[in-house]
């Protein structure tokens, strides 16, 4: 296998900020990673090329930047500490520009043995042949949500990838602004919202499907995803969810934005009160707000409570690794969900939250924490709702063209659920 062009550690870090991975990669080193009998002198031997995938909102200023490459080297360290025969070479990229290079690095031999990614981009890239399918012992996989290993898993049982870490989806706020805390229904948002309090939400359809579990709109939409008949109370439940985007984009002080990083930096700048948000911006929002940021689970409605979908942030295999570099890979991904790893994982970081089943969050310790278990919570309630439709390019062409219709005023939430029944009919065979 040829050698991937990468620069050291150091400056590939520098290039992009990865505050929240690097932690999880510091923690893959920290256990014991030296399968059970086996010592230092295990015969792992050889270098492996690890691709990180940078989601858009994970862009960081020059201190985490810093902070994120000193973390990087002490696993470099540590692992070497452990397996003085491997080494570890590192390449950043903005994940949706990995996906598109990966191809083209394959056929060249310069494909990396592992990718550190979201579950989404690991499920593209295994449709595109670009990954490795891993089958893992059942110790290990008995130790994580089958909810969570169900977004993975392939037809023949396999799983596209191996999940080492979620992060929940959130409400961040200004306790300023909104010093008896985040609003704790839909209704609130508006109510809120008319006495001058500046909210933010995604145009995404990914980041509004939280709402749809408050307006009990969740199994109305998995169904019509399905091409499955509607009664007309499941359709009234679909035109209340979309009649609630539609009303608050009518709300003066309530605006949606096309790109996370814009909601992120409203908040910071003090040009939004309260926003949707990711675990791993949580480090980003405290540099600017300090104290001031609040931290809560996003709130429901009368239906019921949010359906959050919450990231997952996996090990997959490249497709070209030797016999020996897919070792060193398998040692790494199974050890990666070891409970003491995973416990340090979510202490270390903050912003992430164990796939360990057996694991838990210390949320006596902190709000933050408390508030990221309910969120990942009420993200596996929602799991046929995420499973169905989080995965469906169709499903999200189809989404995607119609809330920009309601949202910008284009299309009246009535006539959308029949646009939206639709389009969302599955082929014919």
């Amino acid at each position: 296998m040829k050698r991937l062009p990468v620069r050291p550690l150091a400056a590939a870090l520098a290039a992009g900020g990865l505050a929240g991975i690097t932690g999880l990669l510091i923690w893959l080193a920290a256990g014991n990673l030296d399968p059970p009998g086996q010592n230092k002198a295990d015969g792992l031997r050889g270098t492996v090329y690890l691709a990180l995938g940078i989601a858009s909102e994970e862009s960081f200023d020059r201190e985490l930047r810093e902070r994120s490459t000193e973390e990087v080297e002490r696993f470099s360290k540590a692992f070497r500490a452990l397996h003085p025969g491997v080494s570890i070479q590192l390449v950043a990229f903005p994940e949706a520009e990995l996906v598109a290079q990966l191809p083209r690095r394959q056929q060249a031999g310069l494909g990396p043995d592992l990718l550190l990614i979201t579950a989404a981009a690991a499920m593209r890239l295994q449709r595109q042949g670009q990954v490795h399918p891993l089958s893992m012992p059942a110790e290990t996989l008995n130790q994580l949500e089958p909810e969570t290993l169900a977004r993975l898993r392939l037809p023949d049982g396999r799983l596209a990838a191996l999940p080492v870490a979620q992060q929940p989806e959130l409400a961040c706020f200004n306790r300023k602004r909104l010093p008896e805390g985040s609003p704790t229904d839909l209704a609130g948002i508006l109510r809120r919202s008319s006495e001058g309090v500046r909210f933010g939400l995604s145009i995404d359809p990914h980041q509004l499907f939280w709402t749809l579990g408050g307006l009990g709109a969740g199994d109305a939409l998995l169904k019509a995803s399905r091409g499955t008949p509607l009664s007309d109370a499941e359709r009234r439940q679909l035109v209340l969810w979309l009649g609630w985007l539609q009303n608050a984009s009518f709300q003066q002080h309530i605006t949606f934005f096309a790109t996370q990083d814009e909601l992120l930096h409203g908040l910071r700048r003090g040009q939004l009160d309260w926003i949707s948000c990711r675990s791993s911006s949580i480090s980003r929002l405290e540099k600017q707000l300090g104290a001031d940021l609040g931290v809560a689970a996003l709130p429901g409605g009368a239906q019921g409570a949010a359906t959050p979908v919450n990231r997952l942030r996996v090990l997959a295999f490249g497709a070209n690794s030797s016999p020996g570099q897919r070792r060193i890979a398998m040692e790494m991904a199974r050890f990666s969900v070891n409970p003491l790893v995973q416990r340090n994982l979510t202490l270390e970081s903050q912003d992430l939250l164990p796939v360990n089943r057996f694991v838990p969050a210390p949320t006596a310790s902190s709000a933050v924490l408390k508030s990221m278990v309910v969120s990942a919570e009420q993200a596996l309630a929602a799991h046929p709702l995420v499973l169905a439709l989080v995965a469906n390019p169709a499903v999200d062409q189809a989404l995607s063209a119609v809330l920009a219709k309601v949202i910008f005023g284009d299309q009246d939430p009535r006539g959308a659920v029949d646009t939206l029944i639709h389009d969302l009919q599955p082929p014919p065979r």
